[in-house]
């Protein structure tokens, strides 16, 4: 019971999977059967409130390997390039950010260990602070999920950590 009080909750601008249309788009068709919560091998979709599919980076993150396209009966998601694809953008807040307000050179930086992995779309300034280039993230998740900064909302980020991924699409 505590944990649906305390729980993460989701940012009212859902990022949506991918090979998602625009969101009206994909509300209309989606007819909220689940089956690409269940292909995703990340775990990185779950349901909203209202039970359509949604991107969770505090379970996992996309690793586009259109697993969810595929298992979709419907054309709410669509085959995609997962080169090109992006989904969002992340965006790091720095009130909360470990590396942006500890003295220390190179506190943390999971995010960008994570990130350096696969898109390389985060970096350190010369102070040690990290960013995201915008032109190379393509809203994964992996550094939210990495990030070690409590899940509780703070007013914030709705999700509580110190990077989140904001939807790219209106």
């Amino acid at each position: 019971m505590l944990y649906w009080l305390l729980r993460p909750t989701t940012s009212t601008a859902a990022t949506l999977p991918p090979g998602a249309q625009s969101p009206a788009i994909f509300r209309a068709i989606c007819i909220r059967c689940g089956k690409c919560v269940a292909a995703c091998q990340q775990q990185a979709i779950s349901f909203d409130e209202a039970g359509f599919p949604e991107m969770n980076p505090l379970q996992g993150w996309c690793d586009f390997s259109g697993d969810c396209t595929q298992a979709c009966p419907t054309a709410a998601l669509l085959p995609f390039n997962p080169e090109s694809e992006k989904i969002g953008v992340a965006v790091i807040d720095t009130d909360r950010c470990i590396a942006w307000n500890l003295t220390c050179q190179l506190c943390c930086g999971l995010c960008i260990r994570v990130c350096d992995e696969l898109q390389q779309a985060i970096y350190r300034d010369e102070d040690g602070n990290p960013h995201i280039d915008t032109t190379r993230c393509n809203g994964c998740g992996a550094c939210v999920t990495v990030c070690p900064r409590s899940a509780f909302s703070d007013g914030n980020f709705k999700r509580g950590k110190a990077v989140s991924v904001v939807p790219i699409r209106s």
